[in-house]
């Protein structure tokens, strides 16, 4: 599969995923979509936009006033396979850039077992979140959002909740990875998958700090593989900041880059950008 079919798939998975997990939203007729959610949160973005050919003026407009009628700071991620007219008119506006993300991509077979490229150095176990299990899903999604943050970090509900719809969707596999020793067994980290059609795409993926390097990442990746593997999944995606951890993890287990998206923000006073 050539990176624009994988970038085709891949926008295409984030925008109706998006879509389906945030409060409000707006479909961009050219293409993609602007979602909003709580001031702050991850999900106020704009996606797939110039995937089917040029972008109006008036659609980048459309989304600009979409979000600073919320208070939210408008947040565009372009793919370097959009039409340049995106960036045209997000220039024209003020828009600025704010991050990179590479989207790194691996090809998934039913005949291949994925094992960590490091043998783990304690006994791990990975299990698959019930979610109709509210205690296990609140569980995930503390693990999830801790792994980045200081354990002390108090998240706001509409945090939880949003993790609560991501975890429950129903192309949604979340994972929860538990280490083995001689004091019990202790919940290490977390990850997802998403399955939409050809395409998976591996996301949320942490580790708490008391329990890295000692293999919890690439057996979370590997146990996620092997699970698309068995739903009919021909390539699998994982976003990472470029140079970060998870990239360098996911390199390592077979991973390449496919492209990287520019993250572009028009501030304002008042405007509350994404945490």
């Amino acid at each position: 599969m050539d990176i624009r079919a994988i970038a085709q798939l891949e926008e295409s998975r984030l925008a109706t995923g998006c879509a389906e997990i945030s409060e409000a939203v707006l479909p961009i007729a050219s293409g993609g979509v602007a979602c909003r959610g709580t001031p702050g949160a991850w999900n106020n973005l704009a996606v797939g936009l110039g995937m089917n050919g040029p972008v109006a003026r008036e659609e980048i407009e459309s989304i600009v006033q979409f979000y600073e009628q919320a208070g939210i700071e408008p947040r565009i991620e372009v793919c370097p396979l959009a039409d340049f007219s995106v960036i045209r008119h997000c220039e024209a506006l003020n828009f600025r850039v704010r991050d990179f993300d590479n989207v790194l991509h691996r090809p998934v077979s039913a005949s291949e077992r994925v094992v960590p490229a490091q043998s783990p150095l304690t006994d791990i176990s990975v299990r698959i979140v019930n979610k109709q299990d509210d205690a296990e899903v609140r569980r995930f999604s503390r693990i999830a959002m801790t792994g980045s943050k200081p354990p002390e970090n108090d998240f706001p509900e509409s945090d939880y909740a949003l993790w609560a719809r991501i975890v429950k969707h129903p192309r949604t596999e979340s994972f929860i990875a538990s280490v083995h020793d001689n004091t019990g067994v202790h919940d290490a980290g977390a990850g997802s998958l998403e399955l939409h059609g050809e395409i998976a795409c591996l996301f949320g993926l942490t580790t708490l700090a008391d329990f890295r390097r000692k293999g919890v990442q690439q057996t979370l990746i590997a146990a996620r593989l092997n699970h698309a593997g068995t739903r009919g999944v021909r390539v699998a995606t994982i976003g990472s900041r470029p140079g970060a951890g998870t990239e360098r993890n996911v390199r390592r287990m077979g991973f390449q880059t496919a492209y990287t998206k520019v993250m572009l923000a028009r501030p304002g006073p008042g405007l509350i950008p994404n945490r």
